[in-house]
């Protein structure tokens, strides 16, 4: 059987040029934070999804289903958050203390404090968070958020699969850790869904680089957004290259905006 040609990954690409290039034609400024460098680039994590078995394959198929079920309901029942692209700009820094908080209950799993969430202990938090699941759907929403192929869920692969819990079961995936606690990630998982939506205007599930385009120029009345500026941004979350960004690819591209990798990696030492 011939080898499958692995697809690249997307290169680095410094957001703050670009949101800075949106904030002028809008004409209000916005924060700019600075994105890290791709950690996706030279992992096989996306290009392998094209190398799974194709039971796999089906196993992602079904969870994309239901994902847009779920976003398809909640366009048609909820109010619409945003109303342009420069308030999601506007919003990163919330993501980002959202993020953070989301760390701490990430922190509070990792029972062996390594970094990664590995299947045991994915499986006490589900049942903590007292979401129902079958320890192969656990599987399955294990290896569809796992984005490097890596031992475990690191904390970006944790963020979705809460993210995608809250989507699918409701606001009962995080009523067990404090109450405040609880309003704020409700809100963060709110705010990154709606986030979506407001670029999926078909509510299909499928972002399309047309509708980037679409919805960075709907607002400005002067001059149009450069079209390299949103090629370059639906590759930073077209992973795996075919053409449209699903509600997972988009948080992840959403946790690198948001800057927080960089400021684990500095509290880390560590350096790009």
């Amino acid at each position: 059987m011939a080898a499958t040609k692995r697809i690249p990954l997307p290169p680095s690409y410094n957001i703050s040029k670009t949101l800075n290039s949106i904030c002028k034609q809008r004409r209000k400024p916005v924060p700019t934070p600075q994105l890290h460098p791709c950690r996706f680039a030279g992992m096989g994590g996306a290009a392998s999804r094209f190398t799974a078995p194709m039971k796999q394959r089906r196993v992602e198929r079904d969870l994309d289903n239901k994902v847009v079920a779920a976003l398809r309901e909640r366009a048609r029942t909820r109010k619409k958050t945003f109303k342009s692209v420069n308030s999601i700009t506007m919003r990163l820094p919330r993501f980002k203390d959202g993020l953070r908080d989301i760390r701490d209950v990430f922190d509070h799993y990792d029972g062996d404090s390594n970094g990664s969430i590995d299947n045991e202990e994915l499986r006490r938090c589900l049942r903590q968070l007292q979401v129902q699941m079958s320890e192969k759907e656990v599987d399955d929403v294990h290896h569809y958020c796992d984005i490097d192929n890596r031992e475990g869920i690191q904390f970006q692969e944790f963020v979705v699969l809460l993210c995608l819990m809250y989507l699918l079961f409701g606001p009962n995936v995080t009523r067990q850790v404090s109450e405040f606690e609880s309003a704020k990630l409700n809100y963060v998982f709110d705010e990154l869904i709606d986030a979506f939506l407001f670029f999926n205007k078909e509510g299909d599930g499928k972002m399309r680089r047309k509708d980037v385009t679409q919805r960075m120029n709907e607002a400005s009345h002067q001059e149009r957004t450069p079209s390299h500026i949103t090629t370059q941004l639906f590759k930073e979350m077209d992973l795996d290259r075919n053409g449209k960004v699903n509600l997972k690819e988009f948080l992840f591209a959403m946790i690198r905006w948001a800057g927080l990798e960089t400021d684990e990696d500095d509290s880390n030492g560590t350096s790009p």
